[in-house]
């Protein structure tokens, strides 16, 4: 009977023990050849999920090493299972782990973050769901203990507009997000595809036999009047204190804008936690380089190195306490760095890999000793093995120069810095967006100039990068500009000049000697005397005339002969 009675108690604690480490996750996927013939096809499955620090703990050693996040309460006996479709619809697919490997973690705000990516071998055609099930959430305003499913939809079928296999979109959320009591809050899902294809977001439902959000399935488990857009933009305002929420969103795919039918479909599942409106009325803000919501091209093997800054606008004893993010495989963060009590940074290193192919997310929040929050910045990488200048869909900036006859080049570099912050805020009768951006940066401008026989072409092009700080306030701007103008112009040739320096030296002498003349002519010099010349005896003589202020004064010629010097 004791047996049986700890049993039941054990039955019945064992869903709140694993209330508190999970916080939610993603999962996406992609073709590793998306032109690839045959069968099978082998697919990349990638799964992010975001744990409690204290009971799953990451370290910069399991991060540096990829190694697996330590389990708990059953996490590394999880698998990734069909849902639905399953059998002919999913042939070679076999269900996977969960159990994710470390890459960011947080002893501030108790957070673990971790990746894991698979490669499975499935059928050509194969259209199947797939999902991590368990129990349970953290427990929250609208359930004390809910069950969590997050599902994705693979679909091999080829695309009818290219012919090629569809590459699932990405997107991730930090988790939890704080909102402060009785604010309208915006929240913007950071979402990307590798195809370019026209992105919606939706809520995640129960139906049609495909479970994608187990016992938090929205609206239902939010506050009353949250509200998504398909341009993946929440709205959400938390009326009770200390609240949970869970919120669980899709995002789909779709060849085009008036298509209906989605190309596969992906989780996103994060906490909203309502607090107390922060007592520091300008929360910590996350600056720097790449710009929110960004995008960089990456190739393989190609290291990137960078910062990312957070600006801490209260007043003394508030500090930053850290800077969480959420990130990817082999993207190493330093250490939080305190340039003043106003900016603390990280640095960032990460060269990609070949598995890593295609959109890359990540995110940052920072956290000051107050507990409030900034709000979430992200930014992404596109991965290629074949250079690119840009990120799909986006344009590149080009400088072309051309010259010819070049007689002189010369390059001068300036540096400066510049001060922006931009604040938006757009409202209609139906939707509201609201958005804040900060950015840093210095500019460094190289200017080139060639000198041609009739053309001279200058070519300007700006990069900035650099940070200004103040006791107050610290802002940063990126910039890049370019530009090109022309004019025709003669120069002489340099070996005309000796002809031009040789008539200006003759005509500049002559008049020196005739001004020299006529001064000791006429002109007062060397003394009080006025002086002349005299031919005497074929001798030139030199006289001059005493001169004074009296009536009664006298002159007197002294004569100088030629013959004394000569």
């Amino acid at each position: 009977m004791k047996e049986l009675l700890l049993l039941w108690i054990y039955l019945d604690l064992f869903p709140l023990l694993r209330a508190v480490h999970f916080l939610g996750g993603t999962i996406t996927w992609k073709p590793v050849n998306a032109s690839a013939t045959g069968s099978p096809i082998a697919v990349a499955i990638t799964q992010t999920y975001s744990w409690t620090y204290s009971y799953m703990s990451c370290s910069n050693s399991l991060i540096g090493s990829s190694g697996y996040i330590p389990s708990y309460a059953g996490v590394s006996s999880e698998t990734l299972d069909c849902i639905s479709n399953c059998g002919s619809s999913s042939a070679g697919y076999s269900s996977i782990s969960v159990l994710p490997r470390c890459t960011d973690f947080s002893t501030s705000v108790d957070t673990s973050v971790a990746q894991r990516t698979d490669i499975v071998y499935l059928s050509a055609n194969d259209d199947f769901w797939v999902a991590f099930q368990s129990s349970a959430w953290r427990p929250l305003q609208t359930a004390s203990s809910a069950d969590w499913s997050i599902a994705a939809h693979i679909n091999l079928t080829k695309r009818s507009d290219t012919g090629l296999y569809n590459n699932a979109p990405v997107a991730t959320m930090m988790s939890p997000i704080n909102i402060p009591q009785n604010t309208r809050t915006v929240i913007q899902i950071p979402v990307g595809d590798a195809d370019g294809d026209d992105l919606r977001c939706r809520w995640s439902t129960k139906s049609g036999g495909v479970d994608e959000c187990g016992d938090v399935c929205p609206p239902g488990s939010l506050p009353s009047g949250t509200v998504i857009y398909p341009n993946c933009t929440i709205v959400i305002t938390g009326t009770i204190l200390d609240a949970w929420y869970a919120v669980a969103v899709m995002v789909e795919d779709f060849t085009s804008t008036s298509s209906t039918t989605p190309l596969s479909s992906v989780p996103v599942q994060f906490l909203v936690h309502v607090v107390a409106p922060p007592t520091c009325p300008t929360p910590p803000e996350i600056i720097g380089i790449p710009e929110e919501q960004s995008c960089i091209a990456i190739g393989v093997g190609q290291t990137f190195l960078s910062q990312i800054f957070a600006v801490n606008y209260c007043p003394s004893p508030v500090v930053i306490q850290d800077i969480a993010t959420l990130s990817f495989t082999n993207m190493i963060k330093g250490n939080l760095v305190k340039v003043n009590s106003s900016l603390y940074y990280k640095n960032l290193t990460w060269t990609p890999t070949s598995a890593q192919l295609g959109y890359q997310v990540m995110c940052a929040m920072a956290f000051d000793s107050k507990n409030s929050q900034s709000a979430q910045y992200c930014f992404k990488f596109y991965v290629t093995d074949n250079p690119l200048c840009a990120c799909p869909g986006e344009p590149c900036l080009t400088t072309t120069t051309t010259t010819t006859g070049t007689t002189s080049t010369s390059t001068s570099e300036t540096t400066t810095t510049s001060i922006v912050s931009t604040s938006t805020s757009t409202s209609a009768t139906s939707t509201i967006f609201t958005s804040t951006t900060s950015t840093i940066t210095t500019t460094t401008t190289t200017t080139s100039t060639t000198s041609v026989t009739t053309t001279t072409e200058t070519t300007s092009t700006t990069h900035t990068t650099s940070i200004t700080s103040t006791t107050s306030s610290m802002y940063m701007t990126n910039t890049i500009s370019t530009t090109t103008t022309s004019r025709e112009k003669r120069i002489s040739s340099e070996k005309d000049w000796p002809w031009i320096e040789s008539i200006f030296t003759i005509l500049t002498s002559a008049g020196i000697i005739v001004l020299c003349f006529f001064c000791f002519r006429y002109c007062c010099l060397l003394g009080n005397h006025l002086y002349g010349f005299e031919v005497e005896d074929e001798n030139i003589e030199m006289f001059h005339i005493a001169q004074c202020n009296k009536s009664n004064c006298s002159f007197t010629n002294i004569h100088i002969s030629t013959s004394d010097y000569w």
